[in-house]
């Protein structure tokens, strides 16, 4: 990205990190429409690595580290997906926080999301983890059994 192209794309900026009642998250900066992708500008060539889960486990990295990927990657049929660039810059979408009324949305298991409906400036973006995250499926299940 050259100058120019920087500069034209801070015409697509939608949110940033910010304290939030959940802690860090993701916060609309001026109002979003229905449909956008408010990410795109994140990481436009990076790709995802897949890490399964054992091997994460079996792993010499430090346990805080590990607790990174475990943290902000989604976890899908026992394997962790991250940014092959390295978890130290991790784009805002791994910011976004769970919500059972969420107002972004994946088609594709995480990878890309877009808005569900139109967003407020200062509102906060968040998704339903249950779309796509492995752990959170099994918790709630794990939590419906002891009911």
């Amino acid at each position: 990205m050259n100058k120019k192209q920087f500069l034209k794309s801070l015409n697509d900026v939608y949110c940033r990190l910010a304290v939030t009642r959940h802690g860090v998250g993701v916060v609309a900066i001026r109002p979003i429409p229905k449909g956008v992708d408010p990410f795109k500008h994140c990481d436009p060539g990076g790709d995802v690595l897949e890490i399964p889960e054992v091997e994460l486990e079996a792993s010499d990295a430090p346990e805080e580290s590990k607790q990174l990927v475990r943290d902000f990657c989604a976890l899908q049929d026992g394997v962790y997906f991250v940014p092959d660039y390295g978890m130290d810059a991790i784009d805002k979408s791994y910011f976004l926080n769970h919500s059972k009324k969420a107002n972004m949305v994946t088609k594709n298991d995480g990878e890309v999301f877009v808005t569900a409906r139109a967003i407020k400036k200062g509102e906060e973006l968040t998704a339903d983890y249950h779309q796509y995250h492995e752990h959170v499926k099994n918790f709630e299940q794990k939590k419906a059994k002891k009911k």
